[in-house]
């Protein structure tokens, strides 16, 4: 429903500036005519042309990013360094209690760091999270999609983590001091889980479980800025403990606060110079961060074992990012078989959105008003996510096939009726009158309310045989997207009743919609608007989130030979390319689309630990 930007101002890296030799001059000036005769013929085409329309997607492909394909990086002499990391969830909890014992023990005061369960029980009624107790009742309530079990094995990492988080967070007074006076706690180091600038609450959310999965396999502290609004929105996630800090310019800004995080070029560059320079890695490295500009995910390179083991003795590593990477940190090589035991059906996103980000007691509040309200007593629950990636215009182009084939989605998968094929009336009506009726109710999250009208016209105001029941339901259409901490919580009522759905129908890339499938554990279906194609949707391959871009889905990891180079698609089995029904609307480089997790069959459980 609520647009997050997307806007770019550049979509090419700039050119790189090549001085000419004095034999090179005449070839050049040939090649400047060359051009200017191309630039003069395309500028007299375009004075003749008329005007262009604006395209469907249907009609082009809209290529967002013109990324060159990825240039893997080969070493005469590399140096690769092996990354110890668990093996196993046994191997996991240990680790984290190991580390959780070596920072109390380092405590000045360690009655500070007692938890007993009179102060737990007065932490949980200070820090209310109703939705902590009620939100899996509100999903066994559907009445046609089964819930995901729970994860035992994640549950049990869970609650070691929070330990260590406390132990931690604990010891640290004011925060934003403890960072800039460049303090020390033996066994605690630290994530900071930032966001871009002008981010939606979906690109939030996803970055900052991607960091948690990080920062659970290598022991590391959550921490989120104030300024990206997500604590205001969600429940403090660990007992006793905080994962707030203020909205400082050293949070906001760490990526050109040089005198306080070490840039990528820096950290490449000492990592690189080892051979040739004995000292590069004595000097300490406080903190560290992983982009460099406006970066969708960490750069490539972070998921190399080698940087991951230089990673691992940096205190405090800072994330600044928009977008879904868990599936890269399971083709970390080290990362993989700890990863693949805990989540050994790969329903990651689930897990982590049902523990770590849960609705606060205002919005949960208003879920349960619009659940008991509108789909308590429904039959079959259908949710319908209509994202206009580039507003007004987008819309105007667009809308009326998008409609279309909404519409003929929900009929052909037997969602809803037909209205232009009405059934026979029954022989005898007192039966019909007597039998229970069919209720489907259908949610719609749109900033516009064009789809919403043209349901209620087709559906509700027909007349249908059947004798069944619809509604069709639609929160706000604002028109526009807006920020701020109220827009995000109203956005995640939203985003949380369409994942109490039966059914998804989703615009594809919007990770709006991609929280819903992940809260709701649910496999949708994406609007098809590709040309080549005449299906008005298609189904998902998984429940997890498929939006990664724009980065490289190769290893690019100059120091491990073994997987330098290679697509991580080819080197991991449920690693997969994503739908090809996003391409229309974001063909990201030569590579192809993104990555996602394949969500494995679940009936086997998750064995033990």
């Amino acid at each position: 429903m609520y647009k997050t930007r997307m806007g770019f101002k550049n979509g090419l890296p700039s050119p790189t500036r090549i001085r000419s030799t004095p034999g090179q001059k005449n070839m050049k000036t040939k090649v400047i005519v060359f051009f200017m005769t191309l630039v003069f013929f395309s500028l007299a085409v375009r004075m003749v042309s008329p005007p262009r329309q604006n395209p469907s997607p249907r009609d082009e492909e809209v290529n967002y990013y013109d990324h060159a394909a990825p240039v893997v990086q080969h070493l005469d002499d590399p140096m690769p360094v092996e990354n110890p990391v668990p093996t196993n969830v046994a191997e996991l909890i240990k680790k984290i209690k190991d580390t959780t014992l070596r920072a109390s023990e380092g405590a000045e005061n360690k009655t500070r760091l007692e938890f007993t369960d009179s102060m737990r029980a007065a932490w949980h009624a200070k820090h209310t999270c109703r939705s902590r107790q009620e939100i899996r009742g509100l999903y066994s309530l559907r009445k046609i999609t089964k819930d995901v079990s729970d994860n035992p094995k994640w549950k049990a990492v869970y609650e070691a983590y929070e330990e260590l988080h406390r132990t931690c967070v604990l010891q640290m007074g004011n925060v934003t001091e403890f960072f800039l006076n460049r303090k020390h706690i033996e066994g605690c180091k630290f994530v900071v889980a930032g966001v871009e600038p002008g981010a939606g609450l979906g690109n939030k959310v996803l970055s900052v479980v991607s960091a948690m999965v990080y920062a659970v396999v290598t022991q590391r502290i959550l921490l989120v800025p104030a300024a990206t609004a997500v604590p205001g929105v969600f429940c403090e996630p660990f007992a006793g403990s905080s994962w707030e800090i203020d909205p400082h310019e050293v949070w906001s800004e760490g990526k050109t606060r040089r005198d306080l995080w070490l840039s990528i070029e820096q950290m490449y560059s000492r990592i690189d110079s080892r051979g040739n320079d004995s000292h590069a890695m004595d000097e300490p490295m406080y903190a560290s961060a992983t982009t460099e500009r406006w970066d969708f995910q960490p750069q490539p390179r972070f998921f190399c074992d080698t940087e991951q083991a230089i990673y691992s003795k940096v205190d405090w590593i800072g994330f600044r990012n928009n977008l879904y990477y868990v599936p890269k940190l399971f083709a970390v090589p080290s990362f993989r078989p700890v990863l693949e035991h805990l989540f050994p059906d790969r329903n990651v996103l689930t897990h982590l959105l049902r523990t770590l980000m849960l609705p606060c007691d205002s919005v949960w509040g208003r879920v349960k008003q619009v659940h008991d309200a509108h789909f308590r007593h429904a039959d079959r629950r259908v949710g319908v996510q209509l994202r206009y990636f580039h507003g007004r215009a987008d819309f105007e182009a667009i809308h009326q096939e998008n409609e279309d084939n909404i519409e003929q989605c929900l009929i052909q998968n037997n969602f809803l009726p037909d209205p232009s094929q009405p059934g026979k009336p029954p022989a005898n009506p007192m039966l019909q009158i007597a039998r229970p009726m069919n209720v489907t109710t259908v949610l719609v999250t749109s900033l516009y309310q064009s789809l919403f009208d043209r349901l209620t016209k087709d559906f509700v105001r027909t007349s249908l045989d059947s004798g069944d029941a619809i509604g069709i339901v639609q929160l706000t259409h604002e028109g526009d997207q807006y920020f701020g901490v109220e827009v995000d919580r109203q956005a995640l009522v939203e985003i949380i009743s369409l994942s109490l759905m039966d059914h998804l129908i989703l615009t594809p890339l919007s990770t709006f919609g991609a929280l819903a499938q992940g809260y709701g554990s649910l496999t949708p279906w994406y609007i098809d608007l590709r040309h080549s194609t005449s299906t008005p949707c298609v189904r998902a391959l998984s429940p997890e989130a498929c939006y990664q871009i724009p980065a490289s889905k190769h290893f690019i990891c100059p120091h491990d030979e073994d997987v330098n180079g290679k697509k991580m698609t080819d080197v991991v089995d449920y690693i997969s390319d994503c739908h090809m029904v996003e391409d229309p609307l974001f063909k990201v480089n030569s590579a192809g689309l993104g990555m996602q997790l394949l969500v494995s069959d679940r009936s086997g459980g998750y064995g033990d630990l």
